[in-house]
């Protein structure tokens, strides 16, 4: 009896240790996609270790919504733009493949994915007008390049930007 709780043990204590020296270490973390459940979820596994990953530094749509009071201006301009791009909900599905390795970082509980080369997935959505840059979140590695994915969309009036559902949904969240 003490053999077989003593292997699960040990198993635990190695993935621990995984874990805790992927976390310090200067290699790359190489993760696993397992599925994609929106713009807004990933899941990727390391190991035997499966978690879900949302991408750092933004607002996505699909959070906007979530956000937004029952029956909102900000709901329906949301719907009414899936109406007329249903393929901007499968945008992180078309682009990220299952079963592939991707880098990524932890921060503050959320991931920094690269997803194409040193793009990261927050860059590409935002880029698309499937998300804003969190104001909230500071990051001195990221910001520039979030900002400069944002004022593409905005001049190029892509998704969020096309019919100013951005700023009538952020307008929405700051009377909450």
């Amino acid at each position: 009896m003490l053999v077989c709780y003593m292997s699960k043990i040990l198993l635990h204590i190695a993935f621990l240790s995984l874990f805790v020296s992927l976390s310090f270490a200067k290699e790359p973390t190489l993760a696993t996609l397992r599925s994609v459940s929106t713009n807004e979820f990933q899941k990727f596994s390391i190991g035997l270790y499966e978690f879900i990953c949302r991408p750092y530094g933004v607002i996505t749509v699909d959070e906007l919504y979530n956000r937004a009071e029952f029956n909102s201006e900000c709901k329906k301009n949301i719907q009414e733009f899936y109406f007329q791009n249903p393929m901007s909900k499968y945008f992180t599905q078309n682009l990220l493949k299952n079963r592939q390795l991707y880098h990524i970082e932890f921060k503050e509980e959320k991931c920094i994915l690269y997803a194409k080369g040193k793009m990261t997935m927050s860059e590409l959505l935002v880029k698309n007008g499937l998300a804003l840059k969190n104001p909230l979140v500071k990051s001195e590695e990221f910001e520039y390049s979030l900002i400069q994915a944002q004022i593409y969309a905005k001049e190029n009036k892509i998704g969020l930007f096309k019919n100013n559902i951005s700023d009538k949904c952020i307008s929405e969240l700051n009377k909450n």
